[in-house]
């Protein structure tokens, strides 16, 4: 294969990476941040009590419950997520009441059990949470709450042992209490609530005197750890501090956005100015490589967001903006070598092979000292610091591909197609034409 052709494939796969990149542009359009859109961001931090270390399941409960209060809330796309052993962050956007939401979501968890009225007992729990809304009498008087629980764990039960169950334990005020429920309601549906919303209601099949019960007629296992969880979630022992919170109207989101858009246009345009005045031709290839890369950056974005459900932050652009000056500083790099090689008295075209992989290993190094501190900054980093080292990331991997896959083959081509008599239209090099003609 000559060299003419590994450039035309080299090319080939880079137009179809952009087209695929634009029509992803085109037909999803990235996700928002509050900083961006407006909203509620609150991340709870967890502490130890005295007796009590936090741990991994007392966090997953933790954040059930935040999840159940936030779709109490009645917000869209809300996100409920670990960052890190001790933290959930919770975004809310569009919210219009944050105070009113904040104190919503740090009240104490309320679980409650109640017998479920006669009329409404053929219903499934997503009927009977819609009534609930409305107001409608679905629910009984409280006849136990969680606080009488010790334990609720998931297991495998029934005739054969395969089946998914849930298993009960109570304290002796609350064994007492469970006995008279299930005496008194045997074939009845008991409802066990939490935050106002129906968890579970399995049907009393006996009445259970000793504060030991089984939930039965459950789907899967992990539907079974998922009612344990709720169950075992009535008093959760840890403590859950608000460590950040960050409230954004949408005309402060709006203003936010068109600013970072504003500054993201104007810093490459000055780049591409320059490289034009500087570089002069290859100024030329310069803008023609950046707006490959802008092009690969955004739909990758895109993608990430519409496949994650990743969100675009104010700090999210402006580690795209600094990925454009990385992209440029990479073809400058490359380029001041081919210029280092032209004055060793060689050709454009002899000095463009060793110019490109002396400049692109050179490249590669700055790249991948940032890329492993951006990585360090992702696992470790929370909130929006994750999304400024997730764009930075993704710019510098593309801008690996864009010296391979555009800079590279261009200057092939350049090289042996050119008429390279003049060069200096290429390159701004005092004597550039002497040595080139010299060579």
């Amino acid at each position: 294969m000559t060299d003419k052709q590994k450039h035309a494939i080299s090319l080939g796969v880079l137009l179809l990476l952009v087209i695929a990149a634009a029509a992803m542009i085109t037909t999803t359009k990235p996700k928002l941040g509050l900083d961006l859109k407006g909203g509620l961001s609150i991340i709870y931090t967890a502490k130890d009590t005295p007796g009590s270390k936090v741990t991994d399941e007392k966090m997953r409960q933790a954040e059930y419950v935040l999840r159940n209060r936030v779709d109490g809330l009645g917000v869209a796309e809300p996100e409920i997520q670990r960052e890190g052993p001790r933290n959930i962050m919770v975004q809310l956007p569009g919210i219009k009441d944050p105070e009113k939401a904040k104190e919503y979501l740090g009240k104490p968890a309320v679980l409650q059990f109640a017998i479920v009225n006669q009329e409404y007992e053929s219903m499934n729990e997503g009927q009977m949470n819609t009534l609930l809304k409305q107001n409608k009498p679905v629910l009984g008087p409280v006849l136990l709450t969680g606080d009488k629980i010790t334990d609720a764990k998931a297991t495998y039960g029934g005739n054969l042992g395969n089946q998914p169950i849930v298993t009960l334990s109570f304290n002796d005020e609350g064994a007492n209490t469970f006995a008279q429920i299930t005496a008194q309601n045997v074939k009845k549906k008991l409802a066990i609530v939490l935050d106002g919303k129906i968890i579970t209601a399995p049907t009393i099949q006996t009445a259970i005197p000793d504060g030991k019960a089984e939930i039965t007629g459950i789907n899967t296992i992990d539907e079974a750890k998922e009612i344990a969880l709720v169950l075992n979630s009535g008093s959760i022992p840890v403590t859950l501090d608000i460590s950040e919170a960050q409230s954004v109207g949408p005309t402060l989101g709006a203003e936010a956005l068109r600013a970072g858009i504003i500054a993201g246009a104007i810093g490459f345009a000055l780049v591409a100015l320059y490289m034009l005045l500087y570089y002069q031709g290859l100024g030329l290839v310069t803008w023609v490589g950046l707006t490959a890369y802008a092009t690969l950056v955004f739909g990758v974005i895109s993608a990430i967001g519409r496949t994650y459900g990743w969100t675009l932050t104010l700090p999210g652009i402006a580690g795209l903006i600094i990925s454009i000056g990385v992209a440029a500083d990479s073809k400058i790099i490359i380029f001041e070598r081919l210029k280092d090689e032209m004055r060793s008295k060689k050709t454009f075209r002899t000095a463009v092979d060793s110019g490109f992989w002396h400049g692109f290993r050179t490249s590669l190094d700055a790249d991948i000292v940032t890329f492993l501190a951006a990585l360090v900054l992702f696992f470790v980093g929370i909130g929006p610091v994750k999304g400024f080292a997730l764009t930075l990331i993704i710019g510098l991997t593309i801008d690996v591909v864009i010296m391979l896959l555009f800079t590279r083959p261009v200057l092939g081509f350049l090289a042996q197609i050119w008429p390279v008599k003049s060069p200096a239209l290429l390159l701004r090099m005092p004597r550039i034409k002497e040595v080139a003609e010299g060579a």
